[in-house]
């Protein structure tokens, strides 16, 4: 699907220039997305802000050993391996001139304990004919 139109907010009569935010969560394949993300370009061509977060703390489910090709030529052993990989892509997309995204890793996951419902679409049961 492509998305046909866009309406860019106005802000105080001026045109904003439009933002992408990704927020990346995705439970250990960050280590294979992150770098798709950077080699194509995509990242840093046409994100504004990440959020997200790299799975190696104690804390987090242990998804090592990880094979990050499918021949598992490449792949991380242990969480320090994981650490290491993400602090140089992280690195990378900080040294480099060109790229516009900056990069939160702040995913408290707060959405976890918050009391409100989940929204829920407005579902119309009235069967006309």
């Amino acid at each position: 699907d492509e998305i046909q139109e866009r309406v860019i907010p106005k802000s105080h009569g001026q045109i904003m220039d439009p933002k992408v935010i990704l927020k990346l969560d995705v439970e250990g394949l960050e280590y294979k997305v992150f770098p798709d993300l950077l080699t194509t370009g995509a990242l840093c061509q046409n994100i504004d802000h990440l959020i997200g977060e790299f799975h190696y703390g104690p804390g987090n489910h242990n998804f090592f050993p990880m094979n990050l090709t499918s021949d598992g030529t490449h792949k991380l052993n242990q969480r320090k391996d994981g650490k290491a990989l993400a602090m140089q892509l992280l690195r990378m997309v900080d040294i480099s001139e060109n790229c516009r995204t900056t990069i939160s890793l702040d995913d408290d996951e707060s959405y976890l304990t918050d009391p409100h419902p989940y929204p829920s679409p407005n579902v119309n049961t009235t069967i006309t004919s």
